[in-house]
């Protein structure tokens, strides 16, 4: 039967290409006659946003859990926009979701059992892309000042690992983003039309 209000959560370690493959694929599902929104995490136009922004600029400083915490309340805040998504909208794509909460919480020396409570009664991604490339020389993409956990190289290797055992526990599809952007593209729209054609295509 076909499907409306598809969340497809477009993950990995920082600077890796997220939004660009966020938004590439919004492209190609909106040329197919599909109803897309579009979100990424965090949000900073929001109150716990804002606070967000000041501790990875380095103006605030949280225990990991307090941290976490205010990661997924983010999300919580947004929970209403999502849900009456999900009613309208045939896909919505979301730059880092839930699933960044866990890898970055194990990160930090958190447990994942009360990762997932932080988030439970979230809607939860139909499709999980994990884009994978070595973190070495991502960061230097990005022009401007970098956040704590851009600059912390150790931290984000070990977010790649994590990303990669989570991909094998919860069935994470794992997108090879070492290539070209179009390469990537053609990867993230081969998972997400191969998941698509199993659920009978989207009512239009």
């Amino acid at each position: 039967m076909p499907q409306r209000g598809i969340i497809v959560s477009i993950e990995g370690v920082d600077a890796v290409g997220k939004l660009t493959q966020a938004s590439l694929l919004a492209q190609w599902l909106e040329r197919l006659g599909l109803d897309v929104s579009s979100l990424s995490f965090p949000d900073y136009e929001t109150p716990i946003g804002r606070e967000i922004r000041a501790f990875l600029s380095g103006e605030r400083d949280y225990l990991p859990e307090l941290r976490h915490m205010l990661f997924a309340a983010n999300r919580w805040e947004k929970i209403p926009e999502i849900r009456a998504w999900q009613r309208h909208c045939d896909v919505i794509i979301i730059n880092r979701y839930s699933e960044s909460n866990l890898v970055y919480g194990l990160a930090n020396g958190l447990k994942l059992k009360w990762l997932e409570g932080l988030e439970a009664g979230i809607p939860k991604a139909n499709i999980v892309l994990v884009l994978d490339a070595p973190p070495n020389n991502l960061v230097s993409r990005r022009e401007g000042v970098k956040d704590r956990y851009e600059k912390d190289a150790e931290l984000q290797n070990q977010v790649r690992r994590i990303y990669r055992r989570l991909a094998k526990k919860f069935g994470w599809t794992i997108i090879d983003a070492s290539g070209n952007i179009d390469a990537i593209h053609r990867a993230v729209t081969d998972s997400v039309h191969s998941y698509l054609s199993r659920r009978g295509g989207i009512r239009k």
